[in-house]
């Protein structure tokens, strides 16, 4: 059974939805109460659930769309499930083999369902029966409430098919993947392994050549496989894990449908108070080079300015590239030193498909071309912007626009609606990934290393899509499995 927990945001559909939302919750009176075993119709009443009623199947229409709400459960450090105070709203019927998604509903908030929502509407491919905004679901923190907007009508009730949960096999190819339990290598293994990468490097999938006869800058991925986007990962592997354990990710890169990218700077520990360990970074470039091997056709590392060595790489005032290099070099002597350098100039920098482009920063402040990423090596100044400008501020001018985003996706040949993603400039602590950012349209950042939630982006029925997922302990709980 798959585990479903990533988190889906959403805009306000319109002012009108705004308003009948309002009206569910703070109207006269609460309406309906729902008996578990009991299904209710809903006209122009509105029904309130108790959280603890368990499973239930919410059908919109006459039976037009079938969708079933259920707690949010996630695993501890026992590896045990417990209930996040979340609810999760998934399609019961979607092959479990195929990458699908869900959207999550958390206290003090609500949710319009209907066919407004491109995004919505990919994850559950609704009938034309379904309306623009069929009926709203609010979390009023003790309760759930449930209000039909349109003519045709909804029910609720019990749902009867348990939630899909993943399997503990799939842990278990997490840990086949990486040969042993999860940890740092021994230096003599870590070498040979990271020896292999950089001999795939140089005739990586997907790139185009250069002058020089190696892969150039721009990662050009085929629009039949499916990418499965993180971004600085900063050191937690469990984010990585919680990722690769969820939605059937790990199942499309071992069938190769799928691809995993990576926009850099997975090394360096953000959290404060650990801006100067290492260790952690250490095994998360191992896992990345063991998925690397396995998958080489399935697994991608864009360049991040954390990827670097630099003595100009600090984080508040702390010298993390001087501290990274310093660390290679006692735990794995200098051949691992100088192999890990040649690793960072074998990486791209920009990866575009028919319907996205990403990298890790930001978009440049010239107008490139798919020739000018490919010869990147003969434009520094292109490589700083790509991989450390930030969004334009007053206090920022050298800052990117929305008419740098607008031309680079139209240099890359992309509809003025591709999403570009970007690391490198989280908004707040609290979140993992911020769409329209800098109030530019399909302008999405991406943050993988917040501690409690990992953001990912994907492909469901044809749209890109921003999925999120509570972080589990998944390192510990791996290597606690028995041989």
């Amino acid at each position: 059974m798959r585990r479903i927990g990533f988190r889906r945001t959403f805009k306000l559909v319109s002012l009108l939805a705004w308003l009948r939302a309002l009206l569910a919750h703070w109207g006269f009176g609460w309406g309906h109460h729902l008996r578990i075993g009991e299904s209710y119709r809903l006209s122009d009443s509105k029904l309130r659930v108790p959280l603890e009623a368990g499973p239930i199947e919410i059908t919109l229409g006459a039976n037009a769309k079938k969708l079933h709400l259920y707690p949010e459960k996630r695993l501890n450090t026992r590896g045990e499930m417990v209930v996040t105070g979340n609810f999760v709203i998934i399609d019961p019927f979607t092959d479990p083999k195929l990458i699908d998604g869900f959207l999550r509903l958390t206290p003090k908030s609500w949710l319009s369902l209907g066919r407004a929502d491109t995004n919505q509407q990919a994850l559950f491919r609704y009938p034309s029966l379904v309306e623009d905004e069929h009926l709203v679901v609010l979390h009023s923190g003790d309760a759930l409430v449930f209000r039909n907007l349109a003519d045709s009508g909804a029910a609720v009730g019990p749902a009867f098919r348990e939630l899909r949960w993943v399997p503990e096999n799939r842990y278990r190819r997490l840990r086949e993947i990486f040969g042993r339990p999860i940890d740092t290598l021994p230096a003599d293994e870590a070498l040979i392994l990271l020896q292999k990468i950089n001999a795939l490097m140089r005739d990586e999938s997907y790139r185009p050549h250069d002058d020089r006869g190696m892969p150039g800058g721009l990662l050009q991925l085929p629009g039949q496989l499916t990418p499965i986007i993180v971004a600085d990962l900063h050191a937690q592997l469990d984010n990585l894990l919680t990722v690769l354990s969820q939605n059937a990710f790990l199942d499309q890169l071992q069938e190769g449908s799928a691809a995993l990218i990576i926009l850099g700077d997975a090394v360096h520990c953000e959290i404060d108070g650990r801006l100067r360990e290492m260790a952690g970074s250490l095994v998360m470039m191992d896992f990345i080079f063991r998925l690397k091997l396995r998958f080489p056709r399935q697994v991608f590392y864009l360049r991040g300015n954390h990827d670097s060595f630099s003595a100009e790489m600090t984080k508040d005032g702390v010298p993390q590239g001087v501290l990274w290099a310093e660390e290679l070099l006692k735990q794995r002597g200098p051949a691992y030193l100088s192999a890990m350098r040649d690793y960072y100039e074998r990486l791209p920098y920009v990866v575009a498909s028919t319907d996205f482009v990403a990298c890790h920063a930001a978009p440049p402040l010239t107008k490139v071309s798919v020739d000018t990423l490919v010869q990147i090596f003969r434009h520094s100044e292109l490589i700083g912007e790509l991989i450390d400008n930030r969004p334009r501020r007053p206090d920022r001018p050298q800052g990117y626009t929305r008419r740098h985003v607008k031309h680079f996706r139209r240099s890359l040949q992309l509809d003025k609606t591709a999403p570009l993603i970007v690391g490198h400039t989280p908004i707040d602590d609290e979140n993992t990934l911020w769409l329209d950012s800098a109030g530019i349209a399909n302008h999405h950042v991406l943050y993988s290393a917040n501690p409690t939630q990992v953001g990912v982006f994907t492909r469901v029925g044809g749209t890109m899509v921003p999925l999120v997922y509570p972080v589990d302990p998944l390192q510990a709980i791996v290597n606690r499995l028995p041989d």
